[in-house]
């Protein structure tokens, strides 16, 4: 009576082994659709002998809104290299059309090259790249014809292809029928937008060469693909010489990985991403890094880093500048925050193959980011602790539609409206632990004002000048970039006008549930039916009736002029409500369509120019779409800033409404009443709790911090400081409620010992997340540990992760007396002070160490065997000759020297091709470098 191998309910039942479920119901529809006469289709209406069309992405209420607001207003002139207004419809028509077939194509893979990488390796990789996609390329690409996903893919990779004869006529009768629905509607839409869904695809016609139909299921074409676009903002100065190190494929990712064409560049770049000379990132993402320009030596904060690629850029700044003889450590360091711990545990993943110490992770909500500056430091020119702070806040994320096809039916502006206080409560903590004189950048994958321009123009509102935007551009070479926009409209989508909204209202009005209803009714008159049961007074009222828009259709088809009426109208019947002011929204909205939505005033768009902030639209550089805005520190936040951060913060967690307290001026605020409204009846604060203990500094009573973790939290007697609200999922068990603490002085003796450590040592730095023996010894940055760990942040926050294993500790003793164990992570920072069990190597020995398995000593030279054979079994390191304390080329190898006449590699794979690579680069050619 179990319930069986099949999962609930058994083989057949619900997620059975066998997909019992899902062939029930495909058992069914054939029996039903054999008694009614009907043909199998797929979902979307075809035969499975039919070549499936590609799904046209399109969302009537999306469109419609980006169309009202303006975003196809503007065009960019290839001969001035400017943007200019588009005068005529026509050219707004082309934009429109330009956007949206950018939107539905898909996106190119883009990655970048280490700027920290020895100079010698980063000309070596970028050299191999050249040889693979330096050059055009003809490949064969296999398109199934059974596969609907496959169906939207040979969409976009044939554009301008004629593969299917008859593809072209088939495109005709898609627009007869869209014509033929305009003509039907009214004749208010016009048919030069119908084309839209296709367009660029006849504009790139003729660039295939041939088509090759292998059998009924697959067919092969050959297409050309251009070089590699470099990424020219993207670069680096040495010797006075620009290198590029951002490179634009002509290929999504997709076809990147499965076409055999490119199978040994994939492999190749697989092999250099996962040992971070490589990261893959889309393209704009790499801006808000390069516009927050960190330098080497400060500290960062990313408050919104998962899943970690822009937090890797700046790692490769703020972690380098390492020199082989005076810097031996990164003197800068980044802390990168994310409030979910599972996207977290991802970013430590990412971060592992920067191999760095330089990096501090946390997890807790953005708004609640521990302040840690002295309270004497409040509102002086000591405000802040971080040089450069990154906010990339969680948004709607429209911009990404070309890797997540998904936003098209998930997009609402309602969306937007709900995540705009959180951005700006995030916002504004970022500003607030900027040291004065230091940069923050607010970014966002989203396209939509209200989560952009409105943010900023709050921002800089509130912070009564201590915050100034400035225009990055000028250092952005090859960067096409339009203006932020300094006036905007302000909209709201009604609850029962949305997609999912229309969709349930679809299904309850459908045919079937007509007749079912006409049927109730007249029982109803009969008295057939029992009464109706008896409604509250509270009972909500009827919702009206909706009606469905005409222009809610796909593909959407815009009207024939884009005259501000015909557009207004599009936007209501679809559901929108427009609002001139904040005085004309409802007071039920008013929570959702705040004051701070609304554009700026005259006065405002003079002080604020907002036209500094970048607006990076898909069809400018072939990319996603991003917004970006550079803001500098130049004055401590004013107390009415604070209080709204403070505020906002509450109402995230389910607190006071931020309006309530800040409709007045704060000016206008008598000490009384602000006492008043924070504290209960009591006089006790009523977030005290949640607030205080993230905001700053010592607890109260501690004016002089004096940079001690041992004065933090005490107050003569009162109870310790709180820690910020825990992230999402993190559990009470997980590793990452261990503090780092520091390691007993009389743990050290015996490794100083083994592995001939000099005084010269720093023990100090070395830490574990556990009393008593440690399983792991980290080695912690200086940086860190003073200005992070020494000042108290881990009674605050929860800490993920931090630094590089040292050591580690080995559970078989039977042959080393030794319990630790040195670990390969973070040989590079060991080297310097190990004076035994460690030994030279020739370039050939040395590769022959670089291996998995066991390591016979019959392979080395006779000079190599002799210092291995008398050596005691344990970890001991080899060292490539030449490169002794190179700790930038890192071309060390911890190795274990076993029982008899043998001894195995410690070092994961992954690093092991890295180093290989390295050999590459330095001009090693032996007989087994191909392996």
């Amino acid at each position: 009576m179990g319930r069986g191998r099949g999962g609930r309910g058994g083989r057949g039942g619900r997620g059975g082994r066998g997909g019992g479920g899902r062939w029930n119901r495909k058992r069914k529809n054939d029996e039903r659709n054999a008694k009614s006469g009907k043909e199998r289709t797929n979902g979307a209406g075809y035969k499975d002998d039919t070549d499936y069309s590609p799904t046209i992405g399109s969302n009537p209420r999306m469109e419609a809104y980006y169309s009202f607001i303006g975003l196809h207003d503007t065009r960019y002139d290839e001969e001035s290299k400017k943007f200019v207004p588009c005068v005529t419809d026509e050219e707004k028509h082309e934009e429109r059309k330009k956007f949206l077939a950018t939107m539905r194509s898909i996106l190119p893979a883009s990655f970048r090259i280490d700027r920290s990488l020895d100079p010698t390796i980063r000309q070596n990789i970028i050299e191999e790249l050249q040889e693979f996609v330096g050059k055009e390329m003809e490949l064969e690409l296999e398109i199934p014809k059974r596969s609907e996903a496959f169906g939207a893919m040979k969409h976009i990779l044939e554009v301008g292809v004629d593969v299917v004869e008859d593809t072209k006529t088939e495109e005709e009768n898609v627009d007869k029928k869209v014509k033929s629905d305009a003509k039907n509607s009214g004749g208010a839409e016009t048919t030069m937008e119908a084309e839209a869904d296709s367009a660029g695809d006849n504009e790139k016609a003729g660039q295939a060469k041939e088509s090759i139909p292998q059998d009924d299921n697959v067919t092969i074409i050959k297409k050309k693909i251009a070089p590699a676009k470099p990424i020219p903002f993207i670069n680096i100065m040495e010797n006075g010489k620009t290198i590029t190190l951002g490179y634009q494929l002509s290929v999504d990712r997709r076809t990147l990985r499965r076409n055999q064409s490119l199978l040994e560049f994939h492999k190749w770049l697989r092999i250099h991403t996962d040992c971070g000379h490589i990261t893959r990132q889309e393209t704009v993402s790499m801006i808000p890094p390069v516009v927050l320009n960190a330098k080497e030596g400060m500290s960062v904060l990313d408050l919104c880093a998962a899943p970690g690629s822009k937090t890797c850029q700046l790692l490769e700044v703020v972690g380098g500048g390492l020199d082989n003889n005076v810097t031996l450590e990164p003197t800068g360091f980044i802390v990168a925050n994310d409030a979910d711990s599972k996207r977290a545990y991802m970013l430590v993943n990412q971060l592992r193959r920067m191999n760095s110490p330089a990096v501090f992770v946390t997890s807790c909500d953005g708004q609640f980011f521990p302040i840690l500056d002295a309270k004497a430091d409040k509102g002086t020119e000591r405000e802040g602790m971080f040089d450069r702070v990154l906010c990339d806040v969680p948004c709607s994320g429209d911009g990404t539609v070309r890797k997540n096809p998904g936003i098209w039916k998930q997009w609402n502006q309602l969306g937007s409206l709900a995540l705009h206080p959180l951005q700006l409560s995030i916002a504004l903590r970022g500003a607030r632990v900027t040291k004065v004189g230091g940069y923050m950048v607010y970014s966002t994958c989203s396209q939509n004002p209200t989560e952009n321009e409105s943010v900023v123009a709050e921002l800089l509102r509130i912070s009564e000048g201590a915050l100034v935007l400035e225009d990055p551009r000028e250092r952005m070479e090859g960067l096409i970039a339009r203006p932020g926009w300094s006036s905007w409209k302000v909209l709201r989508e009604d609850k029962n006008r949305t997609r999912r909204a229309m969709k349930n209202w679809n299904k309850k009005n459908n045919q079937k549930m007509l007749e079912k209803r006409k049927e109730w009714e007249e029982k109803e008159r009969n008295g057939e039916c029992p009464p109706p049961k008896e409604r509250s007074d509270e009972a909500d009222e009827k919702a009206p009736e909706v009606v469905p828009s005409p222009h809610d259709t796909i593909p959407y088809v815009p009207p024939l002029t884009w005259d501000e009426a015909a557009l207004r109208e599009r936007t209501e019947s679809l559901g929108f409500v427009e609002y001139a002011t904040f005085d004309d929204v409802e007071p039920d909205w008013r929570r959702r369509v705040r004051a701070s939505c609304f554009p700026p005033t005259e006065q405002e768009t003079k002080e604020f120019q907002l036209h500094k902030s970048l607006r990076c639209l898909p069809q400018d550089m072939d990319s996603g779409g991003f917004y970006v805005a550079l803001l500098k520190k130049v004055k401590p936040l004013g107390a009415r800033a604070t209080e709204k951060m403070n505020a906002m913060a509450r109402e995230s967690k389910g607190g006071v409404d931020v309006e309530v307290h800040l409709e007045k001026d704060h000016d206008d605020i008598s000490e009384e009443e602000r006492d008043k409204s924070n504290t209960d009846g009591e006089g006790k604060d009523k977030n005290e709790s949640q607030i205080e203990s993230s905001n700053a500094g010592p607890s109260k009573g501690s004016e002089d911090y004096n940079n001690k973790r041992s004065d933090i939290g005490k107050n003569e007697g009162e109870s310790k400081i709180e820690r910020a609200p825990r992230g999402k999922h993190i559990k009470k068990t997980d590793l990452s409620n261990e503090n780092f603490v520091p390691i007993s002085d009389d743990f050290w003796p015996a490794i100083v010992e083994h592995f001939g450590l000099t005084p010269a040592f720093p023990k100090q730095q070395y830490m574990s997340r556990a009393r008593g023996e440690s399983k792991v010894l980290y080695f912690i940055s200086r940086s860190i540990k003073e200005n992070l760990i020494d000042r108290g942040i881990q009674d605050r926050i929860t800490v993920i992760n931090s630094g590089l294993k040292g050591f580690e500790r080995q559970n078989i003793l039977r042959d080393c007396d030794m319990s630790y164990r040195v670990a390969q992570e973070g040989i590079q920072f060991l080297i310097p002070y190990m004076t035994k069990r460690i030994f030279n190597a020739s370039i050939d020995d040395f590769h022959k160490c670089v291996r998995t398995g066991l390591i016979k000593f019959d392979g080395f030279s006779e000079s190599f065997r002799k210092v291995l054979e008398p050596l005691e079994p344990g970890s001991f390191v080899v060292v490539l000759e030449g490169y002794e304390k190179d700790i930038v080329k890192k071309m060390f190898v911890v190795m274990w020297r076993c029982r008899g006449v043998a001894m195995n590699c410690l070092v994961a794979k992954v690093e092991m091709e890295a180093i290989i690579a390295k050999l590459r680069a330095l001009g090693y050619v032996g007989k087994e470098s191909q392996q």
